[in-house]
């Protein structure tokens, strides 16, 4: 897996590549924190066209960051979704919370 964060001003893409699974859960949580200090950024955007599937401790990743976009009153969105990991979403109901583009 490969992960790419840029800041575009209030701004930032998350670019993931490949599958999330327990081995790459932990480069996933360096790039959130990573996007968690750019305190300007008001709206974070994924890109996840090349993710398959993803772990359930992934996906609490997801969750916890939704939500802390949320208390600093931003947003985030997935704007590029594989269709193996839009019908894992849409299974959990996950599509319901978080924005699908």
């Amino acid at each position: 897996m490969m992960i790419s964060t840029q800041q575009l001003e209030d701004s930032a893409v998350v670019t993931i590549e490949g599958n999330i699974d327990s081995e790459s859960g932990h480069d996933l949580s360096v790039a959130l924190m990573k996007v968690m200090e750019w305190e300007d950024v008001q709206h974070v955007d994924f890109d996840l066209a090349t993710v398959n599937t993803v772990t359930s401790a992934a996906i609490g990743k997801l969750i916890n960051f939704y939500k802390f976009m949320e208390q600093k009153c931003g947003t985030m969105s997935i704007s590029a979704i594989s269709e193996g990991l839009r019908k894992q979403f849409r299974e959990i109901h996950l599509d319901r919370i978080i924005p699908i583009k």
